[in-house]
């Protein structure tokens, strides 16, 4: 089965905007609009992107290319794809939302669109429990020259630093919530990182 078609995706935002904000999450809730509010203070496209469990898995010794391998070239192309229908004179490049345990999988597409990304906020970040995976998720960051914000709530500042010490250019901000932290709570400062110019 193609990975698009165990994914949920919607466009909302400001008609005729020239900022993208790619929002990748998991569970169908994502694909909704976190704080209408915020979002409406900006002139900003906002392409959500739900992934679901079976997209996200990357087993060892799978023998191809994994899920979330197929998953993260999907996001790819549907960044590339919803950037050239934007304005003309918009940018070419993106400011990305990652949340939760989309991180993996977020973080691999990162990787792959470069320069294209050249801003990023991960919310409600969590440490990969095995070495491996580890490894290959710090190797994957590394890549990532993007402006980063890392947002955690104040139990997982330990997990926020470990992104924080593999970005190229990164800060960490707490927030006093009990976890898991809602992406509604910091939507507006993710926005505000990703999307710094494009206030009404």
């Amino acid at each position: 089965m193609a990975a698009e078609s165990r994914l949920t995706h919607r466009i909302f935002g400001y008609p005729g905007s020239e900022r993208l904000v790619v929002l990748i999450g998991t569970g169908v809730g994502v694909a909704m609009d976190p704080l209408p509010a915020e979002t409406a203070a900006r002139k900003v496209t906002v392409l959500a992107v739900a992934l679901g469990e079976a997209t996200m898995l990357d087993p060892g010794g799978y023998g191809g290319e994994t899920p979330a391998e197929q998953t993260a070239d999907w996001l790819v192309a549907l960044t590339r794809q919803t950037l050239a229908a934007m304005e003309p004179t918009a940018a070419q490049s993106a400011g990305v939302v990652v949340y939760g345990p989309a991180m993996d999988v977020a973080v691999r597409a990162a990787a792959l669109l470069g320069e294209e990304v050249d801003r990023l906020a991960l919310v409600a970040v969590a440490t990969p429990e095995q070495p491996l995976d580890r490894d290959d998720l710090g190797e994957l960051i590394g890549r990532i020259t993007a402006e980063a914000l890392i947002i955690n709530d104040d139990s997982a500042a330990e997990s926020a630093s470990w992104y924080a010490e593999r970005l190229a250019s990164a800060r960490v901000e707490l927030v006093a919530e009990s976890p898991p932290l809602p992406l509604s709570a910091v939507w507006g400062r993710a926005l505000s990182h990703v999307a710094p110019h494009a206030g009404r």
